[in-house]
């Protein structure tokens, strides 16, 4: 990815695990277009990680863009707001427009050790096919759109990278939540999701102080994730600081 000098090092944090985090997805699920300078994973009936991303420079925006209208690209195309702001008319030029705003955020886990557990949610780590697919079903009502559990199948039982967990409140399967270890040494947390009917009762904040405990029982020092609007208040309250947005941008067809 270029540009990297313009960006701080805790932005660099981030960006760089979320699109580790959707290579190595693309890899295991074996759904990942290598190009010389852009990577994108087209899942079939699946949303998610439908994405085009490392773009290597502006000049790969107009191409890209007629593969989205020719249907062999997704039309979702990810930067963080560094490079998005440098290639801010190369974009405009070819036809993208913002689609998805998420506010990158970083913690420091030596200075900010996570809390004790809530006691009113149990979590597990999803271990097989079944589970997998529940998982799938509480991201995909969380987040409302399409998630293949066959796809998070394909990431289990390889903790030292990935590690995906659901919660159950008062014995129903109720929240969600994954850690991706990159190869950098930092943890990201993606997937953080807590069905409608279970909202309002501290799920979002308990499943992230569970995964953030994992984290520093693995020797994490950085841990970072892409919040939306809902979700900024509750990683700012466990610790978490703001440093740049993730942009989706999209064809203004």
């Amino acid at each position: 990815m270029k540009s990297k000098n313009s960006m701080t090092q805790e932005e660099r944090h981030i960006i760089e695990n979320l699109f580790e985090h959707w290579t190595y997805v693309g890899e295991k699920a074996g759904l990942i277009t290598m190009a010389p300078r852009y990577k994108a994973v087209i899942p079939d009936g699946s949303d998610w990680p439908k994405r085009v991303f490392e773009v290597a420079g502006p000049e790969e925006l107009a191409p890209i863009a007629a593969q989205i209208k020719a249907g062999v690209l997704p039309d979702a195309v990810t930067f963080t707001e560094s490079q998005a702001m440098e290639y801010e008319h190369t974009l405009s030029s070819a036809g993208f427009g913002a689609k998805m705003r998420l506010q990158g955020m970083i913690i420091y886990l030596r200075e900010n050790p996570p809390a004790e557990e809530s006691g009113d949610v149990q979590f597990s780590l999803v271990t097989n096919a079944a589970e997998a697919a529940v998982f799938a079903d509480i991201a995909a009502q969380s987040f409302n759109y399409r998630v293949d559990g066959a796809i998070v199948a394909r990431l289990l039982h390889q903790e030292d990278k990935i590690k995906v967990f659901t919660g159950t409140y008062k014995g129903a399967a109720a929240c969600s939540g994954v850690i991706y270890y990159d190869n950098n040494g930092n943890a990201g947390l993606h997937f953080i999701g807590t069905l409608p009917d279970f909202r309002g009762k501290g799920l979002a904040a308990a499943m992230t102080t569970r995964l953030l405990r994992e984290c520093v029982a693995d020797g994490k020092r950085y841990c970072v994730l892409h919040a939306s609007k809902a979700g900024l208040p509750i990683y700012s309250r466990l610790g978490f600081e703001p440093v740049k947005e993730v942009i989706t941008y999209a064809l203004s067809l």
